[in-house]
């Protein structure tokens, strides 16, 4: 079997601990501190976002483009419990021994309570809202430069519209990753501030003769192309496919993330769709031990994915 040499896309546990440790008080820690800021932008016309960024594969926060979001003007987690605090939702599901099932209501009052010593920030990750709590649109428009999106020519409608809400308590973190099927990232912050950590796709951390990470190849290549920025209300990042981001949470946080499909992408997307379902289907022992946490948030995916298509899985045909 196959085995990736380049330690950052290595998503078992030992790889992203060693990666995580890294960035926390290790090889990384100073250059993350030194890291120069991403480009800022203001006042972007779609044609210019899609010549000057979308088209060269470019990062760029826009500030305040999505400031006149009643998202952002109104938006609280007071005010998500009001609207939607019997809404079932999966709490830190990115882990198995944390991950829980509770309302929304129940997770905002944990956000409350859950403090002092040994308290591990709670996260909710990826809230599909759009399923159970649809009133929630409204209060987040769509956007005329997110509309290439080619999922909808895959998968439909139904299938590809699946927005994400992220809310999260101060000091949480999700570790160094690239989203998967090659989409650029977008974010919209709603509530309180996020650092996020970006780095080239071409970027490689690999082993050197005595077997160890060769720290010191990573950072002076020049694919390591590290840098930071913060996200605040009203802000609105583009992240193009494949670029790995690390994100901490410098206050609690909601945000909202969806993703776009550049048809640019298209053949990758489509490999990486069939790897992941053939690794599932055919290694699937294998795939779990070595990824005890990925397995069962890719399981769900492909559930959700399968029921906004339609597909009825108990009928195979020859």
């Amino acid at each position: 079997m196959q085995i990736e040499d380049n330690i950052l896309r290595r998503y078992d546990v030992d790889s992203m601990n060693l990666v995580e440790a890294a960035f926390v008080d290790g090889p990384l820690a100073d250059a993350m501190s030194a890291a120069p800021s991403v480009e800022r932008r203001k006042d972007v016309t779609s044609e210019e976002f899609v010549h000057t960024y979308r088209d060269r594969n470019r990062p760029v926060v826009l500030e305040g483009f999505v400031s006149h979001w009643p998202a952002v003007r109104n938006w609280s987690f007071a005010h998500l419990a009001e609207r939607c605090g019997t809404v079932k939702v999966v709490v830190d599901s990115y882990t198995s021994a944390r991950a829980r099932e509770t309302t929304v209501a129940e997770f905002v009052e944990l956000l409350r309570t859950n403090v002092g010593p040994g308290a591990s920030p709670v996260y909710l990750q990826e809230w599909l809202y759009q399923a159970s709590c649809p009133d929630l649109a409204e209060d987040l428009p769509e956007l005329d430069i997110a509309q290439y999106d080619f999922r909808r020519n895959l998968y439909g409608d139904d299938a590809s519209v699946s927005h994400q809400l992220w809310l999260g308590q101060q000091g949480g973190i999700t570790r160094l990753h690239q989203d998967s099927y090659t989409v650029d990232v977008m974010h919209a912050q709603i509530v309180g501030t996020k650092r996020w950590y970006i780095m080239s796709p071409d970027a490689e951390l690999r082993r050197n003769a005595d077997g160890e990470p060769d720290w010191s190849a990573f950072r002076s290549s020049p694919d390591f192309e590290l840098m930071q920025f913060d996200l605040r209300p009203g802000d609105f990042l583009f992240l193009p496919a494949a670029w790995y981001h690390r994100i901490e949470l410098l206050t609690d946080s909601i945000g909202l993330g969806r993703k776009a499909l550049d048809v640019k992408n298209l053949q990758k997307h489509m490999h990486q769709r069939m790897a992941e379902l053939l690794g599932l289907l055919l290694n699937y022992d294998e795939v779990s031990r070595t990824h005890p946490e990925l397995v069962p948030v890719l399981m769900a995916r492909s559930r959700i994915l399968a029921n906004r298509m339609n597909i009825d899985l108990s009928n195979l045909r020859p």
